[in-house]
């Protein structure tokens, strides 16, 4: 009877100690919104696919750095499904510098979303891989987990298109692409790190505002264009000093249409184009993106860093949630 309650004892004590120890590294594992407090973005746990479309781009250095890189024009077209996750960039991992501050990183899971997931080392059953075709048939394309950051631009930069905007945030993350991909002559490399940046509004609250401040300026203008031209129109019916009353009212609409079109016109820079893809709970990402690698310049001296980024391509997104 003694050894019998000594042993529950023991089993009791060994339980107490795997909830106490599973307690101390559940308390361990940070959240990105707690190292961002208010800085906390609504991106976080959404849902997208994001669609690359590899092969040459004006003034990229792909070509240079790999004779014959996509000279045919080939494109490489491969989508992949994404969520944005609230858990923090892991102690051991590191962070990319082109993305953002370590410690307001988070991760990005890539192809989980329709089972189990796929996790180094597990079962590959549970993957749900991405695909493209090429002059071989179906291939297979293995991405894996990465880290994503929003920084928010205090001017405007520019986007993928070359115009100058200033959304709310400029998203960047990286998934690098396990398997590697070929099609003809556009090849992506084995366990290559593929950098996406793109415009974010992640302020659905804030973006109701833009958008009646946007309606308002608009409506201003209209008004003030629509004075104009029946002043003109009704300029022979009425004498010098109707006239000379229009032509300063002209003159004070046209100071305030300058100052309207200027408001315009950084509401526009700031505001989402209109093929923005949106999530459920408002937050917008641009319809086009730009994608990188490291590159590595074999021209600088050995005493600078040699490493560059090249252009890959550009990307799309959708929202899955």
């Amino acid at each position: 009877m003694y050894n019998i309650a000594m042993n529950r004892r023991s089993l009791i004590f060994r339980f107490l100690l795997v909830v106490a120890l599973s307690a101390e590294v559940v308390s361990l594992q940070h959240l990105l919104s707690e190292n961002l407090g208010s800085n906390y973005s609504k991106l976080t746990t959404t849902k997208w696919r994001v669609r690359l479309d590899v092969g040459l781009q004006p003034g990229t250095w792909m070509p240079k750095r790999y004779p014959g890189w996509a000279e045919s024009g080939a494109r490489l077209v491969v989508d992949a499904e994404i969520e944005f996750t609230d858990d923090l960039l892991s102690q051991n991992l590191k962070g990319e510098s082109l993305v953002g501050p370590r410690d307001e990183t988070g991760i990005v899971k890539v192809n989980h979303l329709a089972g189990t997931g796929y996790s180094e080392g597990g079962d590959d059953k549970a993957y749900n891989p991405s695909t493209f075709v090429s002059e071989k048939g179906t291939q297979t394309v293995k991405f894996t987990d990465g880290g994503w950051c929003i920084q928010r631009p205090q001017m405007n930069v520019k986007n993928a298109e070359g115009a100058s905007v200033q959304p709310e945030g400029i998203l960047s993350f990286w998934l690098d692409c396990e398997s590697g991909a070929t099609r003809r002559d556009v090849e992506l490399l084995p366990n290559t790190r593929i950098f996406f940046t793109t415009g974010v509004w992640d302020d659905p609250a804030g973006l109701l505002v833009l958008e009646d401040e946007y309606k308002v300026a608009l409506e201003d203008l209209r008004l003030i264009e629509e004075r104009t031209r029946a002043a003109r129109s009704e300029a022979n019916e009425k004498n010098w000093f109707e006239q000379l009353r229009d032509a300063r009212g002209m003159f004070v609409d046209a100071d305030e249409y300058d100052k309207l079109k200027f408001r315009k016109e950084k509401l526009e820079r700031r505001s989402p184009p209109k093929s923005s893809a949106r999530a459920k709970n408002g937050v917008k990402i641009a319809p086009n993106g730009s994608l990188v690698i490291k590159g590595r310049n074999p021209k600088m001296p050995h005493f600078l860093p040699t490493t560059e980024y090249l252009i890959l391509g550009t990307f799309t997104s959708k929202s899955l949630s």
